[in-house]
């Protein structure tokens, strides 16, 4: 799937960098690059969702594993 959105740190666990998509729906980045966790950077990622992601920031977003990125 492509997401098209932008970056945002969220303060949970330390602070966490989550994917805040065009269509509103938030998903917590599993997999991303140091490049991509730049807070308001725009992207087009694309990756699959994982259900059964498990992370210690306790978001309650589902996990994106990216795949690929594209700076917009």
């Amino acid at each position: 799937m492509k997401v098209k959105g932008t970056i945002r740190r969220e303060d949970l666990s330390g602070g966490v960098m989550v994917l805040v998509g065009d269509d509103g729906k938030r998903y917590l980045l599993g997999g991303a690059t140091k490049s991509l966790r730049q807070e308001g950077l725009r992207v087009e990622l694309e990756g699959e969702v994982d259900p059964h992601g498990v992370s210690i920031a306790m978001t309650g977003e589902p996990l994106l594993r990216v795949k690929s990125s594209r700076k917009l």
